[in-house]
């Protein structure tokens, strides 16, 4: 059976790329519906934008239309901002109209944790997929297209981000547009996409990850993600980015019975054993990260440099200390820091003049803030089994600029480890700007560099050897599949019980076996 159609990916494009926007529920006071429309007018020179309330002539400055069948034609993206019981009647009044897409920004429905809403969101994708009227939400907070600058978004934080190679997805709309953007926006990390999925009624973050997997403009995807209501069809989707070479980096909720117990509550999303999220992630490829700067900085380091040529690391700082702890870290990363050759050693010694210490690490001491530093950089570089180079630093302009001039020059890869304060603009604002991956503690440079490596090296294997087939489902697990169906469970949460020794076969599809 196809996974995805083409209609269903357009209607992800319309609803990314929108050229006409109606917000149901638009209001002149800046709560939801007022800050949807308040976003969406940042776009007017470029997008279409219909306020609909039948309260209202006019509301910001823009036409007032009393109901979806009065607008001019039927717009590309619907925002719904309504009480949970008029939901379905707008959407079914958008399908109507002719809209291509739908937004369900209102809350109240399974989160609830009451049947009867539950019932009422399950009816909401039944009529997405019977209509083609596709939806993020409920209880979302909208997306950003931020390279184009169009922001459809409920967001109290307002409309505005770095435009970069990271496509966001999120189930979480006050996390994608809270400490995400803010946090990426003050380290310099910028995003293509960023998408809250909400309770998932109909398109869920595997749906919106294969679309970014065709984006030309996102080289990494990045999510986080409480639980997955089609595990088979997010494994199909670490299978295509395998093939071109677009990382998924992750957050999982779940790792302790709290974070499991919250997420059910916040989205309604059944969590699954932590330990079989591990397993599955290690052998598709997804890397699991742990807090939102690790996410950003690990994206940022995958969207910005290549496959390094060989797995060494040299490490460079101007203090003994800071070069110290930073090769401990490594080492505890399981990374490989080389000796240096001789000619390399005795090159770095003649600049030092007896200071510092030439070796890897070195200690090169006031010499990174000097015109010799690209010199000893150099060095490090063309050793042979050396294939990224980390600064450990927080010099001035000038050291930036030395440090993007030979990123442009060689074809490792260079990393900054940044030693001084986040809130600098000396130095730290031109390697953002130049997309140097920049990391302000050791450890979380260390395993970003672990975790580049691994990847690359997990997806040459599988470029090579392929994904493993499951056997067949024994007929003990086919009785199964029918009792969680019937009770209609379809989550990683059912793979507790005994009768299931693979993945994904609680979801009644083949997988590969976990040993």
């Amino acid at each position: 059976m196809k996974i995805w159609t083409a209609p269903q990916m357009q209607a992800i494009h319309k609803m990314l790329n929108p050229r006409s926007i109606a917000i149901v529920g638009a209001t002149p006071r800046l709560q939801y519906g007022g800050r949807f429309l308040a976003a969406a007018l940042k776009a007017r020179d470029r997008v279409r934008v219909y306020p609909v309330n039948p309260n209202y002539d006019e509301i910001q400055g823009v036409k007032s239309y009393p109901t979806v069948a009065d607008l001019p034609e039927g717009p590309d993206l619907v925002a719904v901002v309504v009480p949970y019981d008029q939901v379905l009647d707008v959407l079914e009044a958008c399908h109507a109209k002719g809209a291509a897409s739908a937004i369900v920004i209102s809350a109240g429905f399974a989160e609830r944790g009451v049947p009867a809403r539950r019932d009422l969101q399950t009816r909401l994708g039944i009529f997405a997929r019977d209509t083609g009227l596709r939806l993020s939400g409920p209880n979302c907070l909208g997306l950003a297209n931020v390279k184009d600058d169009i922001w459809a978004t409920s967001s109290s934080r307002g409309a505005g981000g770095l435009t970069g190679p990271v496509g966001l997805v999120c189930q979480s709309g006050a996390t994608a547009f809270g400490p995400f953007l803010a946090r990426a926006t003050d380290v310099g990390v910028g995003f293509s996409y960023i998408i809250s999925t909400g309770n998932e009624a109909d398109l869920d973050c595997a749906d919106f990850a294969r679309y970014l997997l065709d984006d030309a403009a996102t080289r990494v995807i990045a999510g986080f993600v409480e639980g997955f209501k089609d595990a088979s069809k997010f494994l199909e989707v670490a299978k295509l980015a395998a093939e071109r070479g677009k990382p998924l980096v992750m957050i999982k909720i779940g790792r302790s019975e709290a974070g499991a117990r919250a997420a059910r509550s916040h989205t309604a999303a059944l969590t699954g054993a932590d330990k079989l999220y591990d397993a599955v992630f290690a052998q598709y490829g997804v890397i699991r990260v742990q807090d939102y700067d690790e996410l950003l900085e690990v994206s940022q380091l995958l969207a910005h440099t290549q496959k390094p040529v060989h797995p060494g690391v040299a490490v460079v700082s101007h203090s003994g200390g800071v070069s110290s702890l930073t090769a401990d870290m490594c080492g505890l990363a399981g990374l490989s820091l080389p000796p240096l050759s001789e000619h390399a050693r005795d090159g770095i010694d003649e600049i030092l003049k007896g200071f510092g210490w030439a070796a890897n690490p070195a200690d090169v001491t006031g010499f990174a803030n000097s015109a010799s530093f690209p010199s000893i950089m150099e060095y490090l570089l063309d050793e042979p089994e050396v294939g990224t180079l980390v600064i450990a630093s927080a010099g001035a302009d000038t050291q930036a600029e030395q440090v993007i001039s030979l990123r442009q020059r060689t074809d490792k890869g260079m990393a900054f480890l940044w030693t001084g304060s986040r809130s600098d603009t000396a130095g730290l604002a031109k390697l953002k700007r130049a997309n140097i991956p920049v990391f302000y503690t050791p450890d979380t440079l260390a395993w970003g560099l672990r975790r580049l490596l691994d990847y690359h090296a997990w997806r040459d294997r599988r470029l090579s050897d392929g994904f493993a087939e499951a056997p067949a489902l024994s007929a003990e697990q086919h009785q199964a599949i029918a009792r969680l169906r019937a009770a209609g469970r379809h989550q990683w949460g059912d793979c507790r019980k005994p009768e299931f020794r693979s993945v994904p076969r609680c979801l009644g599809q083949g997988g590969p076996t976990l040993a």
